[in-house]
């Protein structure tokens, strides 16, 4: 089994030796998470009163999450996953619960579906390679052997306000996330566009794309998106109350 890199949580579980196993001690859930989209813009305004915006640098994602009083038992798996990250010298995965699963109940049913061997069963990919800076994606959706997936007519399809990441066999350093701002089908589409055909889906992303995606490049969604981030600093401390309750909370952002 692989090395666990993901924070320890009722879905991810870690074994001692730290492995991603299914014998493994379930994280703690959280009481809460806080997303923020940390994207500078600068504005300035003429004589007249014109505006003028630009973006002065490049966006990411900050995550704050609050745990409640927890057992030892559930704290040491969590503790012992951060000491080991020393802060932001490694960076790790989170799975965020407001996005584990989607809107879409057809849609949720089809990236979630599994094979016989455990392995998600149905794979959307791009269907052309996008440069870095643009912000429109197109994909279908197929069986792992190649056979097209219908999607979009049959009311399968993705909802706005989605996390998605990307999984690029060139490049592997393309882990930022980004959330879906519209979605288009053959059957709804914006006017004046090429309409989407049956098996594909056009989306819009924020923030545009930081990296080109190749062609066939695998789009993750609900419990398969994650965030890669760090800790803005070292696990410093946590506080032990009178009911040998253990508390503390998690500043990271996102890893480029």
């Amino acid at each position: 089994m692989a090395l666990q890199n993901t924070l320890p949580d009722p879905n991810f579980k870690r074994r001692f030796d730290g492995e991603d196993h299914t014998s493994g001690t379930t994280g703690p859930g959280f009481a809460s998470v806080k997303l923020t989209n940390d994207q500078k813009v600068l504005t300035t305004r003429t004589n007249s009163q014109r505006l003028i915006s630009r973006a002065i640098a490049g966006q990411k994602w900050k995550v704050d999450i609050n745990y409640n009083p927890m057992t030892q038992a559930e704290f040491n798996p969590v503790y012992a996953f951060l000491l080991d990250k020393q802060g932001p010298l490694n960076s790790f995965f989170v799975s965020l619960p407001q996005y584990r699963t989607v809107e879409n109940s057809a849609w949720q049913t089809l990236v979630t579906e599994l094979d016989g061997s455990g392995d998600l069963k149905n794979i959307s990919k791009t269907n052309a390679a996008f440069s870095a800076g643009v912000s429109e994606i197109i994909f279908d959706c197929a069986l792992a052997n190649g056979t097209a997936v219908a999607i979009g007519a049959d009311n399968k399809y993705p909802m706005p306000g989605e996390l998605i990441t990307f999984t690029d066999s060139s490049d592997a350093t393309h882990t930022k996330a980004y959330i879906i701002t519209t979605v288009e089908t053959n059957a709804a589409h914006q006017s004046g566009t090429t309409n989407p055909t049956n098996n594909t889906i056009r989306i819009n992303i924020s923030p545009p794309l930081v990296k080109n995606v190749a062609d066939n490049s695998i789009i993750n969604f609900a419990d398969q998106a994650k965030v890669k981030v760090v800790m803005t600093q070292p696990f410093s401390s946590y506080n032990l109350n009178t009911n040998n309750l253990y508390q503390f909370n998690l500043k990271l952002e996102e890893y480029l």
